[in-house]
């Protein structure tokens, strides 16, 4: 008899530990997971709290493209539910947009941030800010930086030029067999044109002592 009680009673805690479990948003997986690889947010909470981290982290230098963008490239997250997150925050005064779709999040999110920022997994945090980092450079690079294809015979010639509002540092070209190697070149240009700069100059000046 005393035996059952104790097994009554430990199937009542198990029971009751799993409920509280359970009652954690975080852990609810009730996110569209299309899209999103293994170690992406399942819940409509923790994406709720990772636009949260990133428009706190890069407050006024980030915007809804900008992180749905970046999030469907580390497939982090659903489109659909980071494009639903961002919404509702707006919505409810969280986070605002500006005119020029700029995000900034309230004071009262900055605190409640840092409160619950630990809810999301490390790497989870470290990968958004760079990928959203990183398509913030891209996008300032395409309005800073110009790029061309154009068909040239049986090939495709890649015209990049490196340039600032007032000044043209660096213009080349570089022919492709193919379209799909085109673009490629493309992307990898705009990816980081400065990386381009620099070793094309570390290049000439190499031999000089």
């Amino acid at each position: 008899m005393h035996g059952d009680k104790m097994e009554k009673n430990e199937n009542y805690k198990n029971k009751e530990n799993t409920e509280i479990i359970n009652d954690d948003p975080a852990l609810r997986f009730d996110a569209f997971m299309g899209g999103v690889k293994d170690g992406g947010l399942r819940s409509v909470s923790s994406i709720s709290i990772l636009v949260n981290y990133i428009v706190a982290n890069l407050n006024g230098k980030v915007t809804a493209e900008i992180i749905i963008k970046a999030m469907d490239e580390g497939m982090l997250a659903n489109h659909f539910e980071i494009s639903n997150a961002i919404s509702k925050l707006i919505d409810s005064g969280t986070i605002t947009e500006a005119e020029d779709g700029a995000l900034s999040i309230n004071d009262g999110g900055k605190a409640s941030i840092e409160l619950i920022e630990k809810d999301l997994p490390y790497t989870v945090r470290e990968r958004s800010i760079k990928l959203v980092q990183k398509i913030i450079a891209k996008e300032t690079y395409r309005r800073e930086n110009e790029v061309t294809i154009e068909k040239y015979k049986d090939a495709y010639r890649v015209n990049m030029k490196i340039a600032d509002e007032n000044l043209e540092y660096l213009s080349f070209s570089m022919f492709a067999p193919s379209i799909e190697q085109a673009e490629t070149i493309k992307e990898r240009f705009l990816t980081d044109p400065v990386k381009f700069y620099d070793t094309v100059i570390n290049a000439i000046f190499a031999n000089e002592e």
